[in-house]
């Protein structure tokens, strides 16, 4: 049973995809990565609200609070919740900027205002390296979501089907499909959310699940320092993520992006149940398999059969949709703006290309790293984040040159990455955001000197 719903509801999912290619079966480049900037609030909504919904919170938020408590919770949950706030400012702004300079990508952006193929460039090729991990995190949670079936086909199998099933979804209709496929995800989270809260209060005691909290590891002061820097760092680097301000790109208007980041905070009402997960886990000594798998070891041991099914395939679906975002926004910035000049045919095979090349690379990392998926992350988060200042700079037309934009970016990538290689004490404090802090240096300085500049005499 278990297995049949499973399959009905991916299959589900294939055509909700092929029904998106309805009346868009001639997609030009505009169209397939960003829909025209034609939806309205809902379908940017699912998008936009998929990133709190990924693979990595379903499985990775119950794990990481089991293995390192209540510091992790306090970075984790904080960092979402200041997303939605500056998003609510920042993200209309980015849409305006978008239509302004007819942007396609989030590249698009940088070589318009700046006027610099270099920093473009420059922007790309960073984005591109720290968006490579999210597919293997994406490609480990279903991989330890399909193990609670006990199938017979290899981890490889497994993988390949879920690289194909991604590719078909963009081949059909680009973004659309992905959009349309998460109204059946987001749908069927929060019903397995729900379902796995209930049986967790069902079958165990507060008492216990009291005292599973209370044997949490605690927050220490370096731990505090670290929950604050890391809550800064990741909140402005998920509203300057590529994929996040692709999606933003795909809505008619900047009104209906801020109306959305207004409701996205009722998602953050599901975190809580999510908890419930780890505690029951903790509390009853539920063998686990892997480092990930509690949420789902959870369900295995505590939902009947068709349950199971429906939680496994939230997952999956969790994990597919936000892969196929990221293929998404690496394909359009290979194609529209690595390798210039391609006419607009050529984009979109240029850009299934390297989704290919992408989902090729992703099922092999998954094969051979295995790691917290929170940790994938935060790593994704130290380069980021660093975008966020030539952002800021951008969209409220603060007199900075290209030069100063791309030194400061860079060095503060290249600063938290040598910080967090080498292990190197920072009392707590986040390497994201002690990188973040030069490069912000650097563009202050930058914007201090263009203004002497433009005043002569002083």
């Amino acid at each position: 049973m278990a297995s049949a719903v499973f399959a009905a509801i991916i299959l589900l999912s294939f055509v909700v995809a092929l029904l998106s290619r309805r009346n868009h079966t001639q997609q030009d480049s505009r169209d397939f990565f960003t829909a025209s900037g034609q939806f309205g609030g809902l379908l940017v909504f699912l998008l936009t609200v998929g990133e709190t919904y990924s693979i990595g919170s379903i499985m990775g938020f119950p794990a990481a609070a089991m293995h390192q408590g209540l510091p992790f919770i306090d970075w984790f949950l904080g960092y979402i919740v200041l997303a939605y706030p500056v998003g609510y400012f920042l993200n209309p702004l980015l849409w305006k900027a978008g239509k302004h300079y007819g942007a396609l990508t989030f590249a698009d952006l940088f070589r318009a205002h700046y006027q610099s193929r270099f920093l473009e460039i420059a922007v790309t090729l960073s984005t591109i390296f720290f968006l490579l991990p999210l597919g293997e995190l994406q490609m480990a949670g279903l991989l330890t979501t399909i193990e609670e079936f006990h199938w017979s086909a290899s981890p490889l199998t497994i993988a390949t089907g879920a690289a194909l099933l991604t590719f078909s979804w963009l081949a059909l209709s680009g973004v659309r499909a992905p959009a349309f496929v998460s109204a059946i995800k987001d749908s069927i989270v929060v019903i397995a959310i729900a379902l796995i809260a209930f049986a967790v209060l069902r079958h165990s005691s507060w008492h216990d699940l009291a005292a599973a909290s209370r044997a949490m590891p605690l927050s220490t002061p370096k731990g505090n320092v670290y929950a604050l820097t890391t809550i800064l760092t990741q909140a402005l680097g998920f509203c300057v993520a590529p994929q996040t301000i692709a999606f933003i790109f795909t809505a008619k208007s900047a009104r209906t992006v801020r109306r959305n980041q207004i409701v996205m905070p009722l998602y953050m009402l599901m975190f809580p149940l999510l908890l419930l997960s780890a505690l029951y886990a903790s509390a009853t000594g539920l063998p686990v398999t892997g480092k990930n798998s509690v949420f789902i070891a959870v369900a295995s041991a505590l939902l009947p059969s068709w349950g199971f099914g429906l939680v496994a395939a939230a997952c999956a679906l969790s994990g597919l949709v936000i892969l196929a975002g990221i293929c998404l926004s690496i394909g359009s910035l290979v194609s529209h703006n690595l390798v210039q000049g391609l006419p607009d045919a050529r984009q979109k095979s240029c850009a299934k290309i390297v989704i290919t090349l992408y989902l090729i690379f992703s099922v092999y990392a998954a094969m051979h790293f295995s790691i917290l998926m929170p940790e994938l992350t935060t790593v994704y988060y130290f380069g980021i984040t660093q975008l966020f200042p030539a952002v800021l700079c951008m969209v409220l037309r603060f007199p900075v040159p290209a030069d100063f934009v791309a030194a400061g970016f860079l060095a503060g990538e290249t600063l938290s990455l040598l910080l967090a290689f080498f292990d190197i004490s920072t009392g707590g404090v986040n390497v994201g955001f002690i990188g973040l802090l030069l490069n912000a240096a650097i563009a202050a300085t930058g914007y201090v000197r263009s203004t002497k500049l433009s005043r002569p005499g002083l």
